[in-house]
């Protein structure tokens, strides 16, 4: 039997889905794609946050899914105030399981996934978690959080990691065994409308995502250049630095930061060049919509994604992390370029068929409701004919 054949016959499972919040970002694109497909299938989805209500929430979700939060006031920095604060948090989700009774609970993101694992231990619930980033390269976890991570994921019925060199990393450094499964793609319309000559970007206003060195790239080739702009889409703590670059004469204003919005494919689809020079990655959903949508891509080969997602001079280009010269020479070839901008934009669509959400959904299923055993096949009676 196929995992695909075991999985039809499940008309109704209960899950869980956790994660901090459900405000713009990759992995929360993510997960709520996910609750709403197992919804639609009739499953009794539950999606709770760590985050309150008071952020809200920026995708949508199916009227049919319960939506919960586990918020907790922080410990103001005091150690006995972070200790209760984290035995609340246990004490709100172990809660939930209970209520809920789910067969399956899935957490993005490492501390969400040490507090899932801690919550939901001796309840009888399969627990998966997913690491969304890189761990080497993410700095933002404390000292303690990376010790309790170390230590629980191998509590963990499965961890799943976006990318072959994430699972590696888990696996040496946790001593568990790691499955990779990629970000999927959503459905995306065809790209009909005429490409103007517009360079997007797109992805959180953060130190991390490089939009400083892509900045840094177009005042470079911008007087080569110039019926093109930039427009950079996205929120985050890095908006009034990069307002303030924005602003400088070399730029000429011809860049704009058009803060988030919903409709990033139609950017997509308008755009004759896409850049993504990120400084380190989990897997990166813009770069791969981008490619969907048919739009040439240049990406900073960081660690890690890009490269599993871009073959250079094929279906996009590669660049070195934080070499603004190098950015900068391959923006202008490609925007010198239409022949060759359109031949990597029509191979990278190929993204459609291999990261098909349904495809992927279905390597999710098999992950959070394994096969069972199979059972040993009977010898074979063989009969020796000079014995006839």
């Amino acid at each position: 039997m196929t995992p695909e054949a075991n999985l039809e016959h499940l008309a109704v499972r209960r899950i869980v889905l956790v994660t901090g919040g459900l405000d713009c970002g990759g992995a929360q694109r993510v997960m709520a794609d996910m609750a709403n497909y197992w919804s639609e299938k009739g499953w009794q989805v539950t999606l709770a946050t760590w985050s309150g209500p008071e952020l809200a929430d920026f995708y949508a979700l199916s009227p049919e899914i319960s939506r919960t939060w586990l918020h907790v006031d922080a410990g103001r920095g005091s150690v006995i105030g972070d200790i209760r604060a984290f035995a609340a948090r246990l004490a709100k989700l172990r809660a939930l399981l209970r209520k809920a009774q789910p067969d399956v609970v899935l957490s993005f993101i490492d501390v969400s996934n040490v507090l899932t694992i801690l919550a939901a231990w001796g309840l009888g619930v399969r627990v998966v978690v997913s690491e969304r980033t890189h761990p080497g390269l993410n700095h933002t976890v404390s000292r303690p959080w990376k010790m309790l991570r170390r230590v629980c994921y191998g509590w963990a019925d499965q961890v799943v990691a976006q990318t072959q060199d994430a699972a590696q990393w888990i696996e040496r450094h946790c001593k568990t065994a790691v499955l990779v499964i990629p970000n999927s793609l959503r459905a995306l319309p065809q790209a009909v409308s005429q490409r103007e000559s517009l360079i997007i970007a797109v992805g959180r206003l953060s130190k991390e995502k490089g939009f400083d060195v892509l900045l840094e790239a177009f005042a470079r080739i911008r007087a080569q250049f110039p019926d093109w702009r930039v427009c950079i889409i996205g929120e985050g703590p890095e908006r009034r630095a990069l307002a303030a670059r924005v602003g400088k004469p070399d730029l000429g204003g011809r860049v704009v930061l058009a803060g988030q919005v919903q409709d990033v494919e139609s950017w997509m689809a308008r755009a004759a060049l896409m850049v993504h020079p990120s400084r380190r990655e989990g897997f990166p959903n813009a770069v791969l919509e981008g490619m969907g949508m048919g739009v040439a891509v240049i990406c900073a080969d960081c660690r890690s994604g890009p490269a599993e997602l871009i073959t250079d001079g094929v279906n996009g280009r590669l660049v070195p992390v934080d070499d603004v010269a190098a950015l900068a020479l391959a923006m202008s070839q490609l925007m010198a370029d239409p022949q060759l901008r359109e031949r990597l934009g029509e191979e990278a669509t190929k993204v459609r068929q291999l990261y098909a959400h349904t495809l992927l959904m279905k390597k999710w299923e098999t992950c959070i409701v394994p096969l069972p055993p199979r059972e040993p096949s009977k010898p074979v009676s063989r009969v020796n004919p000079a014995s006839r």
